[in-house]
């Protein structure tokens, strides 16, 4: 079998989903030679789950000068937890806009994030001005300087700094706003699989169209937007189509999207079935959600499991759920331990509460 040959057919194992056998083929292709073959050889690995030799090959790839290696190797590397060992690569690379995403988003190195990104910034690293600007815009405080940049990237044709744009606008409670720039970008662009759509829909919703918003998440389901059931179902819940709610949250668990476990076991919660609720809640917070703890807080607290409801909320403040200071206080009160509420005014302050509700919470 020519080397042609041998390239062609692992590529249609790969794409057809036969990993071990694209694997063995690949693997073949990179002794004899082949370039990049290494790489697609480790790739294979990762996906199948064998990352010690995924590992081992790509390393070894990389050595040999192979460049993709250095994304799937700092790919694995993220996976297996080891994120600021890929961020230091990608900075021996010189690779800034990697290596700050790799520090804000694996490591939450923020400090170090920023000072990467400004270094992409600096050299015009495409994408750079809308990644750091989404990177900014997760700190209240720095709303202006993220605008500032996205703005920036938005005037220079970065479809996505629109849909961040009207994200922003969103998060201000001005869904005209957002709606404005989310058409442009999905105008200026091809979006396909962006959250953009999920953003408009919202406006849309938050503006009284549902139908408009219907056809929107609808569009959003069809094109796999990431997380467009769960987002879906949770309008179709408010909607009151409790079947097609459900329908899309199990296709959401299925899909593995992002929230898909706590959103549905809220969903189960406000429709009284509070045992299945319970489960799809605790592998929320196994799956890392610190927002189902104060919902599994106020289940046990309603079941009188006073001690598992304390922890919950505990975990819930520690977290930072300002609401949840506020639920804790509540129990213990109609628990008779009000002495106890004074000790939660500074977690209150702590998470940005205002004088008005400090107040309130210290009775």
């Amino acid at each position: 079998m020519s080397v042609d040959d041998l390239l062609a057919r692992a590529d249609r194992l790969a794409e057809e989903d036969d990993l071990e056998a694209a694997a063995a083929l690949y693997a073949e292709a990179a002794r004899q030679g082949v370039p990049g073959a290494a790489t697609r050889h480790g790739e294979m690995l990762f996906h199948l789950g064998q990352d010690e030799a995924a590992e081992s090959v790509l390393r070894e790839a990389l050595a040999k000068g192979e460049p993709d290696a250095l994304d799937w190797l700092s790919d694995l590397l993220v996976e297996t937890g080891r994120g600021a060992e890929a961020a230091l690569l990608q900075e021996q690379a010189d690779r800034a806009l990697r290596a700050a995403t790799i520090w804000a988003d694996a490591v939450g190195d923020r400090e170090r994030a920023e000072a990467w990104y400004r270094k992409a910034v600096e050299r015009g690293e495409r994408g750079a001005l809308n990644d750091f600007g989404s990177f900014l815009s997760e700190d209240d405080s720095r709303q202006e300087e993220a605008e500032q940049l996205l703005r920036r990237a938005a005037e220079q044709g970065d479809a996505l700094a629109y849909s961040n744009l009207g994200g922003l606008e969103l998060d201000r409670g001005d869904p005209e706003a957002a709606a404005a720039w989310l058409r442009k970008g999905l105008e200026i662009g091809d979006q396909s699989g962006s959250t953009a759509l999920l953003k408009l829909a919202a406006a849309e919703e938050q503006m009284g169209d549902t139908e408009a918003a219907r056809a929107l998440y609808d569009r959003a389901v069809t094109d796999g937007v990431p997380n467009a059931h769960v987002t879906r179902a949770r309008f179709l819940a408010d909607q009151g189509e409790t079947e097609a709610a459900e329908a899309d949250f199990q296709a959401g668990l299925e899909e593995d999207e992002e929230g898909a476990h706590y959103y549905y076991g809220e969903f189960l919660a406000a429709n009284d079935r509070v045992d299945e609720a319970v489960g799809h809640l605790n592998q929320a917070v196994e799956d890392g959600s610190n927002a189902a703890h104060e919902e599994l807080a106020l289940i046990y607290q309603s079941r009188g499991a006073t001690k598992a409801a304390e922890e919950h909320f505990k975990e819930s403040i520690a977290a930072g759920w300002l609401s949840a200071v506020y639920a804790y206080a509540e129990m213990l009160r109609q628990e008779g331990r009000g002495d106890e509420v004074a000790a939660l005014v500074p977690e209150a302050e702590r998470l940005g509460a205002t004088p008005e509700q400090l107040e309130e919470l210290a009775g």
